[in-house]
């Protein structure tokens, strides 16, 4: 189960969840560093918790005001994050977006390399997740949250 209060892509409940997408910059140059977006619900970070295979995507992919996280009508599946190696070799995470009414919600988590992401529905509330797209996500150094590569890649 986890931590985060839901298992199986279902919604933990009624209330909504609180988004930050955080930039991490490398701290020190090294091979393969990249700049990344973290997503951080209700203080969890997302790909520290399911997805420790590698890097969040660049925010200059993920970020643009008419980018993937944009929420629309219709559902759309964005990749967040990627293995170190490749998403062939060992996955990758996957969360569908998509607006109902007032709200955003991310939910169906897939990841290609493994049969089950345990993580629930997160619902948030439209004009809050406007602003964290929009007001610029809060920048960070590396350490911040990643755990190593697995040892498999």
């Amino acid at each position: 189960m986890c931590p985060c209060g839901g298992a199986e892509n279902r919604p933990v409940n009624d209330e909504k969840n609180s988004l930050t997408l955080r930039v991490v910059v490398p701290g020190t140059p090294e091979p393969g560093a990249r700049v990344e977006v973290r997503p951080v619900v209700d203080g969890l970070d997302i790909l520290a918790e399911a997805f420790p295979e590698g890097p969040g995507l660049d925010p200059g992919f993920l970020l643009p005001p008419d980018g993937p996280l944009t929420a629309g009508a219709e559902p759309r599946e964005v990749r967040l994050a990627e293995a170190q190696c490749t998403e062939e070799c060992c996955g990758a995470l996957y969360v569908t977006v998509r607006r109902d009414g007032d709200d955003v919600i991310w939910s169906g988590w897939r990841n290609p390399d493994d049969d089950e992401v345990d993580l629930p529905e997160f619902r948030f509330d439209a004009r809050q997740y406007r602003a964290s797209k929009r007001n610029g996500p809060p920048r960070t150094t590396a350490g911040s949250g990643r755990r190593a590569p697995s040892p498999a890649c």
